[in-house]
Parts: structure tokens; C-alpha cells; sequence
């Protein structure tokens, strides 16, 4: 009984950073934002502003809910309304738009959702639906859902460029960056799902958004396997050179 005793209170001692405040909570799914977060504080950033596409969740695996609980604030895509209603309730002091992103020239497409639990999946992609349809998941409902360009979105709501872009669209985030203008909006980090299943259902790297972004002057700061989050070459030098200042 003693030893058992033992155990539970050195088990307890490893929870006092969280029971403290000390500690950090991820929101993410595998940590994204404290590498981030702790990336950003390193070097001193402090007036943060994030875009987050394909938010989903106000909170559960949000790549961004992190910095707005420390009082950063940013714009949300989510084409769902039952998921941008939760999250205009949640974080009222975010703005969320209820459309997609174009990844060329349509102005509405077939979104395509399934279940509640499985609203993670929801897409524009009808070949990503497929797939999902194919491992089991069907298909509830699709509907038609206006698609804004993203450089137009960036332009109409911020002044600046923000310097989190979170991207997770199921099977678009590619065709979504190669039509980004870079040279007017050049975030300081990105955060992209880098994995995908091929045929046998092993992961597989997306290696061409890899090579996307280092066209765009991106180097991968962080992988965490499902994501990559990727710095901006130019403005991390300028950061290094300014804390060697």
C-alpha cells in the first residue's frame, strides 16, 4: 500500500505545471501550436494574427485557439455554419466567414459532409470524399457552398500580413497555395497537413507542397508527421539577425 501510495504522488508532482499555470495545453493535434507559440516567443514576436482555413473545431484540434486564449487574434474559414456558429460563440472576438476557398476560378462548389463525429472529413474534393466513402465513411449530405479567392480574403481583412497561416482543407491545401500570391502576403509561419494514404494505406509524404513552399522561400521548421510547419527563410533571418542586434 505505501509503495502504491508513492507511485500516485510522484505521479501527481509531474501535474504541478499544469496546476500551477505553468504548464501548456495543446489544442493541436500533435502540439503544432506550442511549437509555434514557443518558436514566436524565442524570437520576441509579439503582435501575432493568424488565418486559419478549415478551422472545424472553435477548440478541438485548433491550431490557432492556443493564441487566442493569450489574447491574439485572427480570421477563421469554415464552411460548415453548425461548426462557424460554435465558433463565433466560442471566440467571439475572432472573425470566422462561412465559405470555402477557391482553388481556381468557381465561385460556389458541392461540399460534401459527413457524419457529426466525422466532420473533420467534410471536403470539396470530391475525390477526397471518395476515398473516405471507399474506407466506410458515407457521404450525408452535399450542398452548395460559395468559394472566395484567397488573395481577395486576405486582402479584405487584414492590413498586414498574418503571420500564422493554418491549412487544412482534406485534399485542396496544395491547389490553395499555388494559387497564393506570396508577394503580398508572406506569412512568417505555416502550418499544412503533409500526410496523406496512398493505395495501401501506408502514409505517405506530400512531398509536393514541400517543394511548393521552398519555391516561396519556406524551409520546414518543425514536422510533427501528419503536419509540417514551415518558416519563412527572409523573415526568420531578419528575426536572428534582430535578436543578434
Amino acid at each position: 500500500m505505501t509503495s502504491k501510495i508513492s507511485r500516485i504522488l510522484r505521479k501527481l508532482k509531474t501535474f504541478k505545471p499544469v496546476m500551477t499555470g505553468m504548464g501548456n495545453v495543446s489544442f493541436s493535434q500533435f502540439g503544432e501550436d506550442i511549437i509555434m507559440h514557443k518558436m514566436l516567443t524565442r524570437y520576441n514576436v509579439t503582435n501575432i494574427s493568424y488565418f486559419d482555413i478549415g478551422a472545424n473545431h472553435p477548440v478541438m484540434g485548433s491550431n490557432t485557439y492556443y493564441f487566442y486564449t493569450r489574447g491574439y487574434r485572427g480570421v477563421l474559414i469554415e464552411p460548415n455554419l453548425s461548426l462557424c456558429n460554435q465558433i463565433k460563440n466560442t471566440r467571439p472576438n475572432d472573425k470566422c466567414l462561412n465559405f470555402g476557398i477557391s482553388n481556381g476560378n468557381q465561385t460556389e462548389a458541392d461540399y460534401y459532409m459527413f457524419s457529426e463525429e466525422n466532420c473533420g472529413m467534410n471536403t470539396f474534393s470530391k475525390e477526397e470524399a471518395a476515398n473516405y466513402e471507399k474506407e466506410g465513411f458515407p457521404v450525408k449530405q452535399v450542398i452548395k457552398l460559395p468559394l472566395k479567392d484567397i488573395n481577395e480574403v486576405i486582402a479584405q481583412n487584414f492590413t498586414e500580413p498574418p503571420t500564422i497561416l493554418s491549412l487544412d482543407v482534406e485534399g485542396l491545401d496544395e491547389a490553395i497555395l499555388t494559387k497564393m500570391d506570396f508577394e503580398k502576403c508572406h506569412p512568417l509561419l505555416i502550418c499544412v497537413e503533409t500526410v496523406i494514404f496512398n493505395k495501401d494505406r501506408e502514409f505517405v509524404k506530400r512531398k509536393s507542397i514541400i517543394d511548393l513552399l521552398a519555391t516561396k522561400g519556406y524551409f520546414v521548421y518543425a514536422d510533427t508527421h501528419v503536419n509540417t510547419i514551415f518558416c519563412s527563410r527572409r523573415l526568420f533571418d531578419k528575426l536572428i539577425n534582430q535578436a543578434s542586434a
